[in-house]
């Protein structure tokens, strides 16, 4: 009998909240007594959602599957860009490793996933309604026979932009189980792809270990409960399910601004068309942070770096020569990356306005991450249980990049030059 997986990513969800009594999580307490759970889970850097996802699939850092932040800097047109929602690049043109719904594909086994990012028309995905953001983006990006065949089922497909912004990602995630479940029934997908996103949001809008994060990892939680009652009743005995986020979470109480400093130093001016110019530029990614080259020269981009790093709250600064510990790869083998990097404090994370004086302010959100994944409260979380999954282990600490491969070998299919090890203590 063929097996089956699905995988299951719950944005934010924090390795802490584990240990939590408070926060309540019976649907995933039950699927860990029949199977396994990990200490932690290490993910990449910046630990952001993009990168960890590609991680999570690839089983490899950001330096070879080369999704390297959320938020990056156009260097043609000097123009941050927002990689979340996948409002410009297709996953064949963005991704540069292969995935494990890629290897499952050309295997011949059925693939589906449903608001899992980089996977704007990707080809190796049978049924494929990705995380967009954008009501256009929604009705010119997603596959016309998805688009149709979830119309006639009676989702409120113009709802989608909506329901995709911060606060009301509840009415998504709900819609992302009730999908999953009629992607099981009428696709019978060998590998399914489930990414729930208000955990996430609400961590966000009012902080880890808020009265809201607690509801919200309650809510989903009811979600995955509900969504697995009503599969069929053959797919239990035959799949397996992992469970995992992208990241941790921080708490955030003041946001450093880089390009206020840099402008205040007459290195970031803006044009006549109010278009930024100068020697650098700062782009945020919540807890990390990327300083892009314009026009000045290395020389003067590194001095530049050196007055960010002074500025309070900053904790770490990188050069490219040391990207390799970083798992990233050189601005020379990829434009999105930057010149220099960047991580916030625990209590701080960075923002974008380069306006006014202050170059300390209100932060925008009263959670972050970005933050290296090797901080206490940035551990992401990792849940095995079902078809081919051991019971009763306890895994200590594991990388994001041993999903990808421990998926495959639940497949029977050897995935190779992953840099994630498969987790055979995890395996029946």
């Amino acid at each position: 009998m063929r097996r089956r997986v699905i995988l299951i990513s719950i944005d934010g969800f924090a390795a802490f909240y584990w240990r939590d009594p408070a926060a309540r999580l019976p649907t995933l307490r039950a699927l860990a007594e029949r199977g396994t759970v990990a200490e932690r889970m290490e993910a990449v850097f910046p630990t952001t959602t993009w990168p960890t996802h590609v991680s999570l699939v690839t089983g490899v850092s950001p330096r070879v599957h080369g999704v390297v932040a959320n938020h990056v800097l156009n260097r043609r047109t000097r123009v941050p860009e927002d990689l979340t929602g996948d409002p410009i690049h297709d996953a064949p043109a963005l991704l540069r490793a292969p995935t494990v719904y890629d290897l499952a594909h050309g295997k011949g086994l059925r693939t589906a996933a449903i608001d899992w990012p980089a996977t704007r028309n990707a080809t190796t995905l049978d049924f494929n309604l990705p995380f967009f953001k954008d009501q256009r983006v929604f009705e010119t990006q997603t596959a016309p026979g998805v688009w149709a065949e979830l119309t006639r089922l009676g989702y409120p497909m113009h709802r989608q932009g909506e329901w995709a912004q911060l606060p009301r990602r509840l009415h998504k995630d709900d819609m992302v189980g009730r999908v999953a479940a009629d992607v099981v029934h009428r696709h019978r997908p060998d590998v399914l792809l489930v990414h729930f996103l208000c955990v996430d949001s609400l961590q966000h809008l009012h902080g880890p270990r808020s009265p809201e994060a607690y509801w919200a990892l309650e809510y989903v939680d009811g979600l995955i409960g509900r969504f697995l009652a009503a599969l069929p009743a053959d797919v239990p005995e035959t799949t397996a399910v992992f469970v995992v986020s992208d990241h941790g979470f921080l708490p955030s109480a003041r946001e450093i601004r880089p390009n206020v400093r840099l402008r205040r130093l007459g290195a970031l001016r803006s044009g006549a068309d109010g278009a930024l110019a100068g020697e650098a530029r700062f782009v945020m990614n919540h807890g990390a942070g990327a300083l892009y080259r314009l026009d000045g020269d290395l020389g003067a981009v590194h001095a530049l770096a050196r007055e960010i790093a002074a500025m309070d709250g900053v904790s770490g600064m990188w050069t490219a020569d040391e990207y390799p510990a970083l798992g990233l790869p050189g601005p020379d083998q990829h434009p999105q990356v930057a010149d220099v990097m960047f991580e916030a404090a625990p209590g701080y994370a960075f923002g974008d306005d380069a306006t006014g004086e202050d170059e300390h302010g209100p932060p925008k959100y009263l959670g972050t991450h970005g933050q290296r994944p090797t901080h206490p409260d940035n551990a992401a979380f990792f849940l095995a249980a079902g078809a081919g999954i051991a019971r009763g282990v306890a895994l200590g600490a594991i990388r994001s990049r041993d999903v990808a491969p421990t998926v495959a070998a639940t497949l029977d299919l050897p995935m190779e030059a992953t840099e994630g090890v498969v987790l055979e203590r995890a395996l029946a």
